[in-house]
Formats: C-alpha cells, structure tokens, sequence
C-alpha cells in the first residue's frame, strides 16, 4: 500500500513538474505581433520600415566591401612603389660600378 502511494506521488510530481517548465518556456518565448487585425497602413509601415533596415544592412556591407578594396588597392601600389624604388636603387649600383670600372681601366 506504501508503494503504490509513493509511485502515485511520484507521478503528480513529475506531472506538475513538466506543467510548470511548459508554463515557464511558453511565458519566456518572444511575443507574436498579431498581424491579423492590422490595418492596411500598418501593414505598409511595418513593411516599410524592413525594407528600410535591410537596404541601411545592404548599404553597410556594400561599403564595407568597398574600403576593403581600396585599401588592398592602396597596399599593392605602396608595395609596387616600394619594389620600383628597390629595383631603381640597385640598377643604379650597378650602373655607378660599371662606370668606375671603366675609370680605372
């Protein structure tokens, strides 16, 4: 007799147990806006105001992208200037030995 009372409390607790967290996650979850009994021009608004925030997203990541373009641009003309003046440098090395060696001959 014992035993089945023990099971039998067992039971209701588990039971009330999984009513209240089913009670708490549904109190927790994001509320949903009830589009049904809105107006037309609420309907636009909110539509509206989407588009806007995706286009001001879109507009963001196509400069985003632009400024990366332009600075790897920027960064491959400064190593190609860099390149030049190295290679100018030792052409001219070259050049100021050929000439000395022409001197002293």
């Amino acid at each position: 007799m014992k035993n089945i009372n023990l099971k039998n409390i067992a039971i209701s607790s588990l039971i009330a147990l999984s009513t209240c967290f089913a009670a708490i996650g549904s109190a927790n979850a994001a509320p949903q806006p009830d589009t049904h009994h809105l107006t037309q021009k609420q309907k636009n608004t909110i539509e509206a105001k989407q588009k806007a925030k995706h286009n001001a997203e879109l507009k963001a990541k196509q400069q985003a992208a632009l400024k990366a373009k332009q600075k790897a641009a920027q960064q491959k003309a400064a190593l190609k200037a860099k390149q030049k003046a190295q290679h100018g440098s030792k052409t001219k090395y070259k050049d100021s030995k050929v000439e000395q060696n022409r001197k002293n001959s």
